[in-house]
């Protein structure tokens, strides 16, 4: 198979990385507006091939992983799906978006859309636990100060409030809160609070679910990429493991 990665930073290296050791990935494309960070990892794995002309390798990949931005769901999600292959979004707050996101899902007529965990653990419980419905789902965010380019001195919340309001307020930082809207109760019924926590040194998440099913706590503590101080490694991996998911047989964790 041919595998498009949108973007070059931390998390599309990491893709790039993984799609290098699949022996079923042919050709790893690769777009960038950085030609410099493509260069990069064409000296680095020979799978690598540069996008010169994108609705040439349309036609050749069957799946495209986003790892750029929200704007980059927008410019060439449809035009992914459209042309038949299968996409992976990491930047899932762009989904926030109902005419965006129902204009995807309907374009997903031969293909698939996969909405990675990211940085997050217990997401397959949740959505699982919320085919019974839901009470209440909250996530609790705290980030160091370079994660949120803040300059503080005490502990703070940033935002607390509908993971609707939240995703457009911080874009780069709340994709969690976004991929757990989709699986659970929606943007509108989400609960988010973001803090900055001067005492920290990385992100931690906190889900608390309850519903008919029960209750669930979470609790991730994660490391930054070695890449970007201001991505979860956890994230990078999360779209790593979902590329090799799909070129494999055997799926665990769903």
């Amino acid at each position: 198979m041919n595998v498009l990665v949108i973007g070059a930073g931390s998390i599309g290296s990491t893709v790039v990385k993984e799609c290098q050791g699949l022996e079923r990935v042919e050709n790893c494309y690769v777009l960038d507006h950085h030609d410099a960070r493509i260069k990069e990892l064409q000296d680095k794995y020979d799978k690598v091939r540069p996008v010169n002309d994108l609705e040439c390798v349309l036609q050749k990949v069957e799946l495209a992983v986003e790892s750029a931005s929200q704007e980059a769901v927008k410019e060439y999600g449809k035009k992914v799906l459209d042309a038949g292959a299968d996409l992976v979004i990491m930047s899932i707050g762009a989904l926030v978006d109902e005419q965006l996101r129902d204009a995807l899902y309907s374009a997903a007529k031969n293909s698939r859309i996969y909405l990675p965990t990211g940085a997050l653990c217990g997401l397959d419980a949740v959505y699982s636990a919320s085919e019974a419905g839901v009470t209440k789902v909250t996530l609790t965010t705290r980030k160091p100060p370079k994660s949120l380019n803040m300059d503080v001195e005490e502990t703070t919340v940033v935002f607390q409030g509908p993971a609707r309001e939240a995703v457009k307020k911080f874009p780069k930082n709340v994709n969690v809160a976004a991929v757990l809207s989709l699986a659970s109760a929606g943007f509108d019924n989400t609960e988010i609070k973001l803090i900055c926590d001067p005492n920290i040194d990385q992100n931690i998440h906190e889900i608390n679910f309850k519903g008919p099913a029960g209750e669930l706590i979470g609790t991730s503590k994660n490391l930054p990429s070695p890449d970007n101080p201001g991505t979860s490694y956890l994230a990078a991996l999360s779209a790593a493991s979902t590329v090799r998911k799909i070129c494999s047989n055997v799926w665990i964790g769903v």
